[in-house]
């Protein structure tokens, strides 16, 4: 089954490398898989993207078309990268970082990943651990032990404790969101974005 998946956020939250591991956990599993990151000019800071791919037969055209997961850290990043989702994928946001949505017909799990990743590990470069267990949670394709092992055998030496924390710290929050209609949470973010300016 052809699965597509997008990470999204700004450069140096670690979405390459969740895209990375999740392509090598896929391959693991004997699929065929790919991974296509997108960079802007301002690598740091700018809106980032990876896009990973995995179908059991051999993959002839590479590109997202109709997107089963994407999760999104920054205003930037869904800015630019939410697009081409299917009606029935799901769609993560941190809520701390994205404020604004379009509406459309998917459900939204609102995880606050940045702050889960201080609270459990506390750095930042094991957000991507954290992005990868709500993916495992919420899109049952690929199996718990199979990213546990795919982490343990490809995370840098000395940071394999951290980054497995990170994970299940993402796998139980994923757990416990239930999630909201996008249109819903559209009119909300709107609704919140007008008080704002009426209040200032």
């Amino acid at each position: 089954m052809r699965t597509e998946i997008r990470f999204a956020g700004v450069g140096g939250q670690g979405n390459i490398l969740a895209g990375e591991w999740l392509a090598l956990a896929a391959h693991t599993m004997g699929r065929h898989a790919v991974q296509s990151p997108t960079y802007t000019a301002q690598v740091r800071g700018g809106p980032t993207s990876v896009d990973v791919l995995f179908d059991e037969n051999e993959i002839v055209f590479p590109r997202l078309v109709a997107v089963d997961f994407f999760l999104c850290l920054a205003q930037r990043g869904w800015d630019v990268f939410a697009m081409q989702l299917k009606p029935d994928g799901i769609v993560v946001i941190d809520p701390h970082l994205v404020k604004k949505i379009s509406s459309g017909p998917q459900k939204v799990w609102q995880i606050p990943v940045v702050s889960i990743t201080k609270a459990a590990v506390g750095k930042m470069v094991y957000t991507s651990a954290v992005a990868l267990g709500c993916f495992c949670q919420l899109l049952r394709v690929i199996p718990r032990e199979v990213m546990i092992k795919t982490i343990e055998e490809n995370a840098p030496a000395g940071t394999v404790e951290n980054n497995l924390k990170a994970f299940n710290a993402g796998w139980d929050a994923a757990a416990a969101i239930t999630p909201v209609p996008r249109e819903q949470l559209a009119k909300e973010m709107a609704a919140a974005e007008e008080a704002a300016k009426e209040h200032d």
